[in-house]
């Protein structure tokens, strides 16, 4: 934990983060009703800064503590907790939307499940394994393999789904989109 959060620590001092909200929390969040929202590994916060201003209660997960300080005093109804991933646990029956962008770990599958409330949404976006991917994480365990997401999700309701290569400033990347919803 301590090598990760020091990690990102240093890139969030360093490096800017798009402070745009993401294409697909935009699309689709509004589909999800009012009430708490979860956004994990939450980075600069600026997803969760975009729920808060349509109406969320944000609980704004991630492991640095540079970027859980910037946050924490830039919406007030964005609770901003610095957290390891690999131990936390999600409160189940919680959240009525959950948005996980450009983040992997596969152990919290079952909790996002367990973690919305009936009829709660999910939001997930991260990289897919490629042979033609330039950009993006490199290490298999942050690569989605091909249709993983759908598979993992398939008991709540898929939404809308697709895989694609995408071009950025940095380069090609396989990208994995869904949005489910939890059953009533």
């Amino acid at each position: 934990m301590e090598q990760d959060r020091r990690k990102w620590n240093q890139r969030y001092r360093s490096r800017s983060y798009p402070e745009t909200v993401s294409g697909i929390v935009r699309r689709f969040a509004p589909a999800a009703r009012a009430g708490r929202a979860l956004d994990i590994a939450a980075g600069n916060g600026r997803n969760a800064l975009y729920l808060a201003r349509i109406g969320f209660r944000v609980d704004a997960v991630d492991i640095s503590d540079q970027a859980v300080n910037d946050l924490a005093s830039r919406h007030p109804m964005v609770r901003a907790i610095r957290t390891d991933l690999d131990r936390y646990e999600l409160p189940q029956r919680s959240f009525q939307l959950i948005v996980n962008i450009h983040f992997l770990k596969r152990r919290l599958f079952p909790q996002i499940m367990e973690a919305l409330l009936p009829g709660g949404v999910l939001i997930f976006e991260t990289f897919v394994a490629s042979d033609l991917a330039e950009s993006g994480p490199t290490r298999r365990d942050h690569l989605l393999r091909e249709n993983e997401l759908l598979h993992a999700f398939l008991p709540i309701g898929i939404r809308y789904y697709r895989e694609k290569t995408e071009t950025t400033g940095r380069g090609r990347r396989r990208i994995a989109s869904l949005v489910a919803r939890k059953p009533f």
